[in-house]
Protein backbone atom coordinates (compact mmCIF):
# COMPACT_ATOMS: atom_id res chain seq x y z
CA UNK A 1 0.00 0.00 0.00
CA UNK A 2 1.15 3.56 -1.19
CA UNK A 3 0.78 6.56 0.60
CA UNK A 4 -0.11 9.04 -1.79
CA UNK A 5 -2.77 8.55 -4.72
CA UNK A 6 -4.31 9.95 -7.87
CA UNK A 7 -7.62 9.11 -6.17
CA UNK A 8 -9.34 7.96 -3.15
CA UNK A 9 -12.93 5.81 -3.61
CA UNK A 10 -14.85 5.76 -0.50
CA UNK A 11 -17.05 2.87 -0.95
CA UNK A 12 -16.84 -0.10 -3.40
CA UNK A 13 -20.55 -0.53 -5.08
CA UNK A 14 -21.74 0.43 -8.34
CA UNK A 15 -20.34 4.53 -8.25
CA UNK A 16 -16.81 2.60 -7.24
CA UNK A 17 -16.69 0.20 -9.59
CA UNK A 18 -18.55 2.59 -12.63
CA UNK A 19 -16.28 5.39 -11.86
CA UNK A 20 -12.52 3.57 -11.62
CA UNK A 21 -13.25 1.50 -14.88
CA UNK A 22 -14.16 4.63 -16.72
CA UNK A 23 -10.91 6.35 -14.86
CA UNK A 24 -8.77 3.52 -16.16
CA UNK A 25 -9.74 3.36 -19.47
CA UNK A 26 -8.73 6.48 -19.58
CA UNK A 27 -5.42 6.26 -17.89
CA UNK A 28 -4.44 2.78 -16.68
CA UNK A 29 -1.90 3.91 -14.88
CA UNK A 30 -3.96 6.03 -12.79
CA UNK A 31 -3.27 5.80 -9.19
CA UNK A 32 -6.18 4.92 -7.31
CA UNK A 33 -7.33 3.42 -3.93
CA UNK A 34 -10.58 2.01 -3.13
CA UNK A 35 -11.31 1.70 0.94
CA UNK A 36 -14.43 -0.45 2.24
CA UNK A 37 -15.53 -0.88 5.37
CA UNK A 38 -16.97 -3.88 4.92
CA UNK A 39 -15.13 -7.35 4.06
CA UNK A 40 -16.30 -10.35 0.94
CA UNK A 41 -19.12 -12.61 0.71
CA UNK A 42 -18.23 -15.38 -1.35
CA UNK A 43 -19.98 -14.84 -4.64
CA UNK A 44 -20.31 -17.24 -8.01
CA UNK A 45 -20.46 -20.55 -5.63
CA UNK A 46 -24.05 -22.66 -7.20
CA UNK A 47 -24.16 -24.37 -3.46
CA UNK A 48 -24.45 -21.65 -1.68
CA UNK A 49 -27.23 -20.59 -4.52
CA UNK A 50 -29.26 -24.45 -4.34
CA UNK A 51 -29.57 -23.44 -0.66
CA UNK A 52 -31.24 -20.62 -1.04
CA UNK A 53 -33.88 -22.37 -3.38
CA UNK A 54 -34.13 -25.09 -1.08
CA UNK A 55 -34.02 -23.44 2.61
CA UNK A 56 -34.99 -19.97 1.62
CA UNK A 57 -31.87 -18.22 3.10
CA UNK A 58 -29.86 -15.52 1.80
CA UNK A 59 -26.67 -15.96 0.68
CA UNK A 60 -24.73 -14.11 2.82
CA UNK A 61 -27.12 -15.16 6.18
CA UNK A 62 -24.09 -17.93 5.90
CA UNK A 63 -21.32 -15.60 6.42
CA UNK A 64 -22.60 -13.92 9.59
CA UNK A 65 -20.63 -15.80 12.14
CA UNK A 66 -17.44 -14.13 9.85
CA UNK A 67 -15.69 -11.39 12.36
CA UNK A 68 -17.56 -8.12 10.91
CA UNK A 69 -21.20 -9.28 9.56
CA UNK A 70 -22.22 -7.33 6.75
CA UNK A 71 -25.85 -6.03 7.62
CA UNK A 72 -27.23 -3.66 9.84
CA UNK A 73 -29.66 -5.86 12.85
CA UNK A 74 -32.65 -4.42 14.20
CA UNK A 75 -32.25 -1.83 17.04
CA UNK A 76 -28.64 -1.06 15.44
CA UNK A 77 -30.09 2.14 14.45
CA UNK A 78 -32.14 5.49 15.99
CA UNK A 79 -35.24 6.95 14.63
CA UNK A 80 -35.94 10.07 16.12
CA UNK A 81 -39.32 11.50 13.53
CA UNK A 82 -42.38 10.85 13.76
CA UNK A 83 -42.16 7.48 11.44
CA UNK A 84 -39.71 4.84 12.18
CA UNK A 85 -37.80 4.64 8.79
CA UNK A 86 -35.51 1.16 9.35
CA UNK A 87 -32.06 0.74 8.38
CA UNK A 88 -31.86 -2.55 8.97
CA UNK A 89 -32.24 -5.14 5.64
CA UNK A 90 -32.28 -1.90 3.25
CA UNK A 91 -27.97 -2.27 2.28
CA UNK A 92 -25.22 -4.63 2.37
CA UNK A 93 -21.98 -3.43 4.12
CA UNK A 94 -19.24 -5.04 2.16
CA UNK A 95 -17.61 -5.61 -0.68
CA UNK A 96 -19.67 -4.73 -3.85
CA UNK A 97 -22.21 -2.69 -1.77
CA UNK A 98 -25.98 -3.12 -2.23
CA UNK A 99 -25.46 -4.49 -5.85
CA UNK A 100 -25.01 -7.66 -4.07
CA UNK A 101 -28.89 -8.07 -3.04
CA UNK A 102 -30.20 -5.44 -5.72
CA UNK A 103 -32.93 -7.04 -8.05
CA UNK A 104 -31.22 -5.41 -11.09
CA UNK A 105 -34.31 -2.83 -12.31
CA UNK A 106 -32.13 -0.99 -14.44
CA UNK A 107 -34.62 2.08 -15.63
CA UNK A 108 -33.59 6.09 -16.64
CA UNK A 109 -35.10 8.89 -15.05
CA UNK A 110 -37.18 10.63 -17.66
CA UNK A 111 -36.51 14.45 -18.88
CA UNK A 112 -39.11 16.05 -16.50
CA UNK A 113 -37.58 14.33 -13.30
CA UNK A 114 -35.23 16.81 -13.76
CA UNK A 115 -37.17 19.67 -13.64
CA UNK A 116 -39.22 18.78 -10.19
CA UNK A 117 -39.63 22.16 -8.99
CA UNK A 118 -40.33 23.89 -12.31
CA UNK A 119 -43.28 21.26 -13.31
CA UNK A 120 -44.44 21.31 -9.77
CA UNK A 121 -42.72 23.80 -7.14
CA UNK A 122 -41.80 20.86 -4.58
CA UNK A 123 -38.07 20.08 -3.67
CA UNK A 124 -35.69 21.22 -6.67
CA UNK A 125 -34.84 21.31 -10.24
CA UNK A 126 -31.31 19.08 -11.21
CA UNK A 127 -28.54 21.18 -12.20
CA UNK A 128 -28.35 19.10 -14.99
CA UNK A 129 -30.88 17.74 -17.49
CA UNK A 130 -31.73 14.62 -19.41
CA UNK A 131 -29.62 15.64 -22.80
CA UNK A 132 -26.75 15.94 -20.37
CA UNK A 133 -27.08 12.65 -19.12
CA UNK A 134 -28.61 10.98 -22.28
CA UNK A 135 -25.36 9.68 -23.27
CA UNK A 136 -23.65 8.70 -20.15
CA UNK A 137 -27.26 6.19 -19.76
CA UNK A 138 -26.04 4.80 -22.43
CA UNK A 139 -22.80 3.63 -21.63
CA UNK A 140 -24.18 2.56 -18.10
CA UNK A 141 -26.56 0.39 -19.77
CA UNK A 142 -23.79 -1.42 -21.68
CA UNK A 143 -21.43 -1.37 -18.68
CA UNK A 144 -24.20 -3.31 -16.62
CA UNK A 145 -25.45 -5.14 -19.44
CA UNK A 146 -29.01 -4.31 -19.57
CA UNK A 147 -31.52 -6.22 -21.26
CA UNK A 148 -34.98 -4.64 -22.25
CA UNK A 149 -37.19 -2.93 -24.80
CA UNK A 150 -37.50 0.93 -25.12
CA UNK A 151 -41.40 0.61 -25.56
CA UNK A 152 -42.89 1.43 -22.89
CA UNK A 153 -40.52 3.39 -21.31
CA UNK A 154 -41.07 6.62 -23.29
CA UNK A 155 -37.42 7.85 -22.58
CA UNK A 156 -35.84 9.65 -25.59
CA UNK A 157 -32.71 7.53 -25.88
CA UNK A 158 -30.04 7.62 -29.05
CA UNK A 159 -29.56 3.38 -29.52
CA UNK A 160 -31.00 0.80 -27.95
CA UNK A 161 -30.57 -1.70 -24.98
CA UNK A 162 -27.33 -3.48 -25.73
CA UNK A 163 -29.60 -7.11 -24.97
CA UNK A 164 -33.30 -7.72 -26.30
CA UNK A 165 -35.89 -7.97 -23.18
CA UNK A 166 -36.51 -11.19 -20.91
CA UNK A 167 -40.09 -12.06 -22.40
CA UNK A 168 -43.18 -11.74 -20.76
CA UNK A 169 -44.34 -14.96 -18.84
CA UNK A 170 -47.46 -17.09 -18.63
CA UNK A 171 -48.59 -15.06 -15.64
CA UNK A 172 -48.29 -12.00 -17.23
CA UNK A 173 -50.55 -12.08 -19.47
CA UNK A 174 -53.69 -11.54 -17.85
CA UNK A 175 -52.38 -8.42 -16.21
CA UNK A 176 -51.21 -7.17 -19.59
CA UNK A 177 -54.89 -7.90 -20.95
CA UNK A 178 -56.35 -5.81 -18.34
CA UNK A 179 -53.88 -3.16 -18.96
CA UNK A 180 -54.58 -3.32 -22.56
CA UNK A 181 -58.20 -2.92 -22.06
CA UNK A 182 -57.98 -0.10 -19.73
CA UNK A 183 -55.57 1.36 -22.43
CA UNK A 184 -52.65 2.05 -19.84
CA UNK A 185 -49.21 0.97 -21.38
CA UNK A 186 -46.96 -1.25 -20.56
CA UNK A 187 -43.04 -2.28 -20.90
CA UNK A 188 -40.25 -5.09 -20.17
CA UNK A 189 -38.64 -4.74 -17.17
CA UNK A 190 -35.18 -3.54 -18.43
CA UNK A 191 -33.01 -5.33 -15.76
CA UNK A 192 -29.59 -5.49 -15.53
CA UNK A 193 -28.20 -9.46 -16.14
CA UNK A 194 -25.82 -9.85 -18.90
CA UNK A 195 -22.89 -10.26 -16.10
CA UNK A 196 -19.32 -9.44 -17.61
CA UNK A 197 -17.03 -6.76 -18.92
CA UNK A 198 -15.52 -9.30 -20.22
CA UNK A 199 -17.57 -10.73 -23.85
CA UNK A 200 -15.97 -14.06 -23.63
CA UNK A 201 -16.54 -14.58 -19.86
CA UNK A 202 -18.32 -17.79 -18.38
CA UNK A 203 -20.64 -15.31 -16.85
CA UNK A 204 -21.96 -14.29 -19.97
CA UNK A 205 -24.80 -14.22 -21.19
CA UNK A 206 -27.36 -14.82 -18.34
CA UNK A 207 -27.89 -18.48 -17.83
CA UNK A 208 -31.80 -18.07 -15.58
CA UNK A 209 -31.60 -21.28 -12.97
CA UNK A 210 -34.70 -19.35 -11.22
CA UNK A 211 -32.78 -18.39 -7.98
CA UNK A 212 -31.89 -15.11 -9.91
CA UNK A 213 -32.19 -13.13 -6.73
CA UNK A 214 -28.71 -13.67 -5.98
CA UNK A 215 -27.28 -15.27 -9.25
CA UNK A 216 -24.69 -18.24 -9.27
CA UNK A 217 -22.98 -17.29 -12.20
CA UNK A 218 -22.65 -13.54 -11.73
CA UNK A 219 -25.57 -12.48 -14.20
CA UNK A 220 -26.92 -9.76 -12.21
CA UNK A 221 -24.81 -6.89 -12.44
CA UNK A 222 -22.50 -6.90 -8.99
CA UNK A 223 -19.85 -4.50 -8.54
CA UNK A 224 -17.88 -6.84 -6.86
CA UNK A 225 -17.28 -9.41 -9.53
CA UNK A 226 -16.32 -6.27 -11.81
CA UNK A 227 -13.88 -5.08 -9.30
CA UNK A 228 -11.96 -8.73 -9.08
CA UNK A 229 -11.79 -8.82 -12.79
CA UNK A 230 -10.33 -5.29 -13.11
CA UNK A 231 -8.33 -6.36 -10.29
CA UNK A 232 -7.42 -10.40 -11.96
CA UNK A 233 -6.92 -8.74 -15.05
CA UNK A 234 -2.99 -7.05 -14.21
CA UNK A 235 -3.47 -3.76 -16.53
CA UNK A 236 -3.71 -1.87 -13.64
CA UNK A 237 -0.37 -1.79 -12.14
CA UNK A 238 -1.81 1.17 -9.75
CA UNK A 239 -5.37 -0.36 -8.96
CA UNK A 240 -6.13 -1.10 -5.51
CA UNK A 241 -9.07 -2.19 -3.43
CA UNK A 242 -8.68 -2.21 0.46
CA UNK A 243 -11.38 -4.04 2.51
CA UNK A 244 -12.17 -3.83 6.15
CA UNK A 245 -10.74 0.00 6.37
CA UNK A 246 -13.19 1.94 7.98
CA UNK A 247 -12.68 5.50 7.53
CA UNK A 248 -13.18 8.35 10.19
CA UNK A 249 -12.47 11.25 8.05
CA UNK A 250 -11.27 13.28 5.45
CA UNK A 251 -8.27 15.68 6.15
CA UNK A 252 -8.16 18.71 4.95
CA UNK A 253 -5.22 21.26 4.50
CA UNK A 254 -7.18 24.38 3.92
CA UNK A 255 -10.66 25.82 3.98
CA UNK A 256 -10.82 24.59 0.21
CA UNK A 257 -8.47 21.52 -0.22
CA UNK A 258 -8.28 18.33 1.12
CA UNK A 259 -5.40 16.06 1.99
CA UNK A 260 -6.31 12.94 2.55
CA UNK A 261 -8.59 10.30 4.60
CA UNK A 262 -7.63 8.57 8.31
CA UNK A 263 -9.09 5.25 8.01
CA UNK A 264 -9.06 2.88 10.46
CA UNK A 265 -6.94 -0.78 9.72
CA UNK A 266 -9.34 -3.40 10.99
CA UNK A 267 -6.76 -6.37 9.88
CA UNK A 268 -3.51 -4.41 11.35
CA UNK A 269 -5.78 -2.97 14.11
CA UNK A 270 -4.55 0.75 13.74
CA UNK A 271 -5.20 3.83 12.92
CA UNK A 272 -3.68 5.35 8.82
CA UNK A 273 -3.28 7.96 6.90
CA UNK A 274 -3.00 8.21 2.96
CA UNK A 275 -2.84 11.64 0.55
CA UNK A 276 -4.61 12.23 -2.83
CA UNK A 277 -5.28 14.41 -5.01
CA UNK A 278 -8.97 14.09 -5.37
CA UNK A 279 -11.32 12.28 -2.86
CA UNK A 280 -14.68 10.85 -3.94
CA UNK A 281 -17.59 9.69 -1.19
CA UNK A 282 -19.12 6.94 -2.48
CA UNK A 283 -20.48 5.20 0.68
CA UNK A 284 -24.49 5.49 -0.15
CA UNK A 285 -26.78 8.02 0.82
CA UNK A 286 -26.37 6.77 4.53
CA UNK A 287 -22.56 6.90 5.13
CA UNK A 288 -21.43 9.67 2.98
CA UNK A 289 -23.18 12.86 4.88
CA UNK A 290 -22.39 11.03 8.06
CA UNK A 291 -19.03 11.10 6.97
CA UNK A 292 -18.94 14.59 5.97
CA UNK A 293 -20.28 15.38 9.11
CA UNK A 294 -17.58 13.51 10.61
CA UNK A 295 -14.98 15.74 8.91
CA UNK A 296 -14.73 18.41 11.21
CA UNK A 297 -11.49 20.94 11.41
CA UNK A 298 -10.68 24.29 11.73
CA UNK A 299 -11.53 24.96 8.35
CA UNK A 300 -14.92 23.16 8.28
CA UNK A 301 -16.11 23.35 12.37
CA UNK A 302 -19.69 21.78 11.01
CA UNK A 303 -18.05 19.46 8.53
CA UNK A 304 -17.07 19.06 4.62
CA UNK A 305 -19.97 21.22 3.16
CA UNK A 306 -22.16 21.82 6.02
CA UNK A 307 -21.77 25.62 6.54
CA UNK A 308 -25.34 26.20 5.79
CA UNK A 309 -26.49 22.97 7.92
CA UNK A 310 -27.43 20.64 4.35
CA UNK A 311 -25.02 17.90 5.15
CA UNK A 312 -27.60 14.84 5.47
CA UNK A 313 -30.98 16.89 4.85
CA UNK A 314 -33.76 16.23 2.32
CA UNK A 315 -33.84 12.28 3.29
CA UNK A 316 -35.95 10.81 0.49
CA UNK A 317 -36.88 7.27 -0.13
CA UNK A 318 -39.39 5.41 -1.98
CA UNK A 319 -42.00 3.08 -0.47
CA UNK A 320 -43.02 0.06 -2.02
CA UNK A 321 -46.73 -0.97 -1.65
CA UNK A 322 -47.92 -4.34 -2.63
CA UNK A 323 -51.47 -5.15 -3.46
CA UNK A 324 -52.87 -8.41 -4.03
CA UNK A 325 -56.13 -10.10 -6.01
CA UNK A 326 -57.17 -13.72 -6.05
CA UNK A 327 -58.37 -15.37 -9.00
CA UNK A 328 -60.51 -18.69 -7.65
CA UNK A 329 -59.33 -20.97 -10.59
CA UNK A 330 -55.74 -20.90 -12.07
CA UNK A 331 -55.91 -23.55 -15.26
CA UNK A 332 -52.85 -22.89 -16.48
CA UNK A 333 -51.09 -23.31 -13.22
CA UNK A 334 -49.64 -20.24 -13.14
CA UNK A 335 -46.49 -20.16 -11.22
CA UNK A 336 -43.40 -17.84 -10.32
CA UNK A 337 -40.69 -18.79 -12.90
CA UNK A 338 -38.28 -16.30 -12.13
CA UNK A 339 -37.59 -14.45 -9.20
CA UNK A 340 -37.82 -10.78 -10.62
CA UNK A 341 -40.51 -9.19 -12.29
CA UNK A 342 -40.37 -9.23 -16.41
CA UNK A 343 -43.85 -6.99 -17.02
CA UNK A 344 -43.94 -3.66 -15.67
CA UNK A 345 -46.20 0.07 -16.61
CA UNK A 346 -44.63 3.84 -16.47
CA UNK A 347 -47.96 4.71 -17.49
CA UNK A 348 -48.43 6.60 -14.26
CA UNK A 349 -44.67 7.90 -13.81
CA UNK A 350 -45.53 10.57 -16.22
CA UNK A 351 -45.92 14.55 -16.18
CA UNK A 352 -49.30 14.32 -15.57
CA UNK A 353 -48.89 12.47 -12.47
CA UNK A 354 -46.04 14.48 -11.31
CA UNK A 355 -47.59 17.04 -9.01
CA UNK A 356 -49.03 14.36 -6.95
CA UNK A 357 -46.03 11.84 -7.08
CA UNK A 358 -45.25 9.11 -10.06
CA UNK A 359 -45.68 5.70 -9.22
CA UNK A 360 -44.61 2.79 -11.17
CA UNK A 361 -46.13 -0.93 -11.28
CA UNK A 362 -44.49 -4.39 -11.46
CA UNK A 363 -46.18 -7.95 -11.78
CA UNK A 364 -43.92 -9.58 -9.01
CA UNK A 365 -45.50 -12.74 -7.30
CA UNK A 366 -43.02 -12.81 -4.54
CA UNK A 367 -41.36 -16.53 -3.96
CA UNK A 368 -42.90 -15.93 -0.22
CA UNK A 369 -46.57 -16.80 -0.85
CA UNK A 370 -48.19 -19.84 0.11
CA UNK A 371 -48.43 -21.22 -3.13
CA UNK A 372 -45.47 -21.36 -4.87
CA UNK A 373 -43.81 -24.41 -5.58
CA UNK A 374 -40.49 -22.82 -4.28
CA UNK A 375 -42.24 -22.56 -0.63
CA UNK A 376 -44.65 -25.69 -0.89
CA UNK A 377 -41.19 -27.90 -1.54
CA UNK A 378 -39.34 -26.32 1.51
CA UNK A 379 -42.37 -27.00 3.63
CA UNK A 380 -42.47 -30.71 2.67
CA UNK A 381 -46.31 -30.31 1.05
CA UNK A 382 -47.65 -33.44 -0.22
CA UNK A 383 -46.96 -33.66 -4.25
CA UNK A 384 -51.28 -34.03 -4.02
CA UNK A 385 -51.26 -30.48 -1.89
CA UNK A 386 -49.18 -28.90 -4.23
CA UNK A 387 -50.96 -29.97 -7.53
CA UNK A 388 -54.21 -28.55 -5.59
CA UNK A 389 -53.05 -25.56 -4.72
CA UNK A 390 -51.58 -24.26 -7.94
CA UNK A 391 -54.60 -25.26 -9.48
CA UNK A 392 -57.02 -22.90 -7.76
CA UNK A 393 -57.12 -19.30 -5.82
CA UNK A 394 -53.97 -17.84 -7.85
CA UNK A 395 -53.07 -15.11 -5.91
CA UNK A 396 -51.81 -12.01 -8.47
CA UNK A 397 -49.33 -9.54 -7.06
CA UNK A 398 -48.86 -6.21 -8.16
CA UNK A 399 -46.19 -3.75 -6.63
CA UNK A 400 -46.01 -0.08 -6.90
CA UNK A 401 -43.05 2.41 -6.55
CA UNK A 402 -43.90 5.54 -5.15
CA UNK A 403 -42.31 9.15 -5.59
CA UNK A 404 -42.16 11.37 -2.87
CA UNK A 405 -40.84 14.88 -2.15
CA UNK A 406 -37.79 15.61 -0.01
CA UNK A 407 -38.05 17.79 2.96
CA UNK A 408 -35.40 19.60 4.87
CA UNK A 409 -37.13 18.25 8.44
CA UNK A 410 -36.15 14.31 7.13
CA UNK A 411 -31.98 13.89 7.69
CA UNK A 412 -29.58 11.56 9.29
CA UNK A 413 -26.58 11.83 11.16
CA UNK A 414 -24.12 10.04 13.15
CA UNK A 415 -25.06 8.48 16.57
CA UNK A 416 -21.32 9.64 18.14
CA UNK A 417 -21.76 7.43 21.33
CA UNK A 418 -22.57 3.92 19.32
CA UNK A 419 -20.30 2.24 16.87
CA UNK A 420 -22.01 -0.90 14.62
CA UNK A 421 -20.24 -4.20 13.94
CA UNK A 422 -18.62 -2.91 11.22
CA UNK A 423 -16.84 -0.38 13.24
CA UNK A 424 -19.30 2.96 11.67
CA UNK A 425 -21.33 5.19 14.10
CA UNK A 426 -24.47 4.06 14.21
CA UNK A 427 -26.95 6.49 12.59
CA UNK A 428 -29.67 8.53 13.68
CA UNK A 429 -32.64 8.50 11.26
CA UNK A 430 -35.06 11.73 11.70
CA UNK A 431 -37.69 10.89 9.26
CA UNK A 432 -41.37 11.83 8.76
CA UNK A 433 -43.79 11.09 6.26
CA UNK A 434 -45.11 14.22 4.04
CA UNK A 435 -48.50 15.44 4.55
CA UNK A 436 -51.04 13.56 1.74
CA UNK A 437 -49.05 10.34 2.22
CA UNK A 438 -51.40 8.03 3.11
CA UNK A 439 -54.17 9.46 0.55
CA UNK A 440 -51.63 9.06 -2.20
CA UNK A 441 -51.41 5.50 -1.77
CA UNK A 442 -55.07 5.11 -1.54
CA UNK A 443 -55.46 7.23 -5.20
CA UNK A 444 -52.66 4.26 -6.22
CA UNK A 445 -54.85 1.61 -5.11
CA UNK A 446 -57.74 2.77 -6.42
CA UNK A 447 -55.86 2.50 -10.00
CA UNK A 448 -54.78 -1.12 -9.34
CA UNK A 449 -58.45 -2.68 -8.04
CA UNK A 450 -59.24 -1.28 -11.58
CA UNK A 451 -56.28 -4.11 -13.12
CA UNK A 452 -57.81 -6.50 -10.48
CA UNK A 453 -61.33 -5.54 -11.96
CA UNK A 454 -60.04 -6.39 -15.59
CA UNK A 455 -58.80 -9.66 -14.74
CA UNK A 456 -61.77 -10.95 -12.29
CA UNK A 457 -59.41 -11.24 -9.49
CA UNK A 458 -61.17 -10.13 -5.85
CA UNK A 459 -58.68 -7.54 -4.38
CA UNK A 460 -57.70 -7.74 -0.80
CA UNK A 461 -58.28 -3.71 0.91
CA UNK A 462 -55.57 -3.89 3.08
CA UNK A 463 -52.67 -3.55 1.34
CA UNK A 464 -49.01 -3.51 2.57
CA UNK A 465 -46.26 -0.57 2.31
CA UNK A 466 -42.82 -0.74 3.10
CA UNK A 467 -41.52 2.32 4.56
CA UNK A 468 -37.67 1.64 5.13
CA UNK A 469 -34.30 3.06 3.40
CA UNK A 470 -34.32 1.30 0.11
CA UNK A 471 -33.42 3.76 -2.59
CA UNK A 472 -32.73 6.40 0.12
CA UNK A 473 -31.63 9.36 -1.77
CA UNK A 474 -30.83 13.34 -1.20
CA UNK A 475 -28.79 13.87 1.71
CA UNK A 476 -26.02 15.56 0.07
CA UNK A 477 -28.27 16.46 -3.21
CA UNK A 478 -26.62 17.96 -5.80
CA UNK A 479 -27.83 21.94 -6.51
CA UNK A 480 -27.33 25.16 -8.64
CA UNK A 481 -25.65 27.10 -5.54
CA UNK A 482 -24.41 26.06 -2.07
CA UNK A 483 -28.15 27.32 -0.51
CA UNK A 484 -29.64 24.42 -1.94
CA UNK A 485 -27.16 21.60 -1.84
CA UNK A 486 -24.26 19.94 -1.41
CA UNK A 487 -22.89 19.32 -4.20
CA UNK A 488 -22.80 21.28 -7.40
CA UNK A 489 -23.03 20.00 -11.07
CA UNK A 490 -20.20 17.93 -11.33
CA UNK A 491 -20.53 16.20 -7.80
CA UNK A 492 -17.83 18.26 -6.29
CA UNK A 493 -18.61 19.82 -2.79
CA UNK A 494 -19.60 23.76 -2.78
CA UNK A 495 -16.83 25.29 -1.42
CA UNK A 496 -13.98 22.94 -2.03
CA UNK A 497 -11.46 22.02 -4.87
CA UNK A 498 -11.42 18.02 -4.93
CA UNK A 499 -13.68 16.49 -2.65
CA UNK A 500 -16.76 14.58 -4.63
CA UNK A 501 -20.17 12.47 -3.47
CA UNK A 502 -20.63 9.98 -6.28
CA UNK A 503 -23.90 7.86 -4.35
CA UNK A 504 -27.68 8.13 -4.74
CA UNK A 505 -27.30 11.15 -1.75
CA UNK A 506 -26.05 13.53 -4.63
CA UNK A 507 -29.61 13.42 -6.38
CA UNK A 508 -31.94 16.23 -6.76
CA UNK A 509 -35.10 14.34 -6.55
CA UNK A 510 -36.01 10.97 -7.14
CA UNK A 511 -38.99 10.29 -9.43
CA UNK A 512 -40.54 6.63 -9.49
CA UNK A 513 -37.91 4.76 -10.52
CA UNK A 514 -34.46 3.03 -8.33
CA UNK A 515 -31.53 5.10 -8.97
CA UNK A 516 -28.85 2.20 -9.93
CA UNK A 517 -28.67 2.67 -13.52
CA UNK A 518 -28.62 6.90 -13.01
CA UNK A 519 -26.27 6.31 -10.55
CA UNK A 520 -24.06 4.35 -12.95
CA UNK A 521 -24.40 7.28 -15.17
CA UNK A 522 -23.13 9.96 -12.63
CA UNK A 523 -20.20 7.65 -12.02
CA UNK A 524 -18.62 7.39 -15.77
CA UNK A 525 -19.17 11.26 -16.46
CA UNK A 526 -17.70 11.52 -13.10
CA UNK A 527 -15.03 9.80 -14.47
CA UNK A 528 -14.40 11.55 -17.36
CA UNK A 529 -14.56 14.97 -15.83
CA UNK A 530 -11.63 13.86 -13.16
CA UNK A 531 -9.70 12.46 -15.99
CA UNK A 532 -9.72 15.72 -17.39
CA UNK A 533 -8.90 17.41 -14.16
CA UNK A 534 -6.30 14.99 -14.02
CA UNK A 535 -4.71 16.17 -17.03
CA UNK A 536 -5.00 19.66 -16.44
Amino acid sequence: MKNKYDIVIIGSGIAAAALSQRLLKNNPKASILILEAGQSVKMQDSAIWQDLLVSGKLPYTKYQDLPYPTRNTPGQNRSAGRDVLPVDGSRVMTFGGTTIHWAGWSFRLKPEDFKLYTNTGHGIDWPIDYDDLEHYYGEAEEYIGVSGSPVGQNTPRKKGYPFPPFPFTLEDEPVIQAFRKLKIEYSNVPMARHGSTQTDSPHAPCKTTGTCDYCPFGARYSANNFLNEMMEWNRYPNFEVRLNSVVQEIMMKSKTEAKGVKFFDKVENKMREVSAKHIVVAGGTIESPKLLQRSKSKFAPNGIGNDNDLVGRYLLIQPWTTFTGVVKANPKKMQTVMAFPTLCTRHFDSKKEQDKGKFILANWPPATLPTTLSTMMQNGDSSRDIKKAISENYTVTINGQSEIFSEHRNRVYNLESKVNQIGLYETVVDFTKPAGFDHRLEEIKEHVQKVFLEMGAKMDPHFSTSIRADHASCTCRMAKSPKEGVVDKDLKVFGTENVYVCSNAAFSSMGAVNPTLTLAALSIRLGDHLSKSQKG
